[in-house]
């Protein structure tokens, strides 16, 4: 079943800067505020996709979860080794 946009992320996101990213409404809206060069990105245009995807119809959460990371480690944004291990 689909939360839609207030689905929970796979595993919580701690920017840099301190603001978290736990639903993928957290992650659409910190993408929205980025600006349109940041956004227009292939990690970002791809992470917005499976989104989207996740939103609609609840599957391949894991897969947006994973390409948002990817999205703020290239954009230095994100930490990794600051993160909780996640099993």
């Amino acid at each position: 079943m689909a939360n839609g946009w207030s689905a929970k992320l796979s595993w919580p996101f701690v920017l840099k800067d301190g603001a978290k990213l736990e639903t993928l409404r957290d992650a659409r809206a910190f993408i929205l505020a980025q600006p349109a060069y940041i956004q227009d990105r292939g990690a970002w245009q791809r992470a917005a996709e499976l989104m989207m995807a996740a939103a609609e119809d609840g599957e391949g959460l894991e897969d947006a979860t994973k390409q948002i990371e990817l999205a703020l480690f290239l954009e230095a944004r994100y930490l990794p080794s600051a993160q909780p291990v996640r099993t």
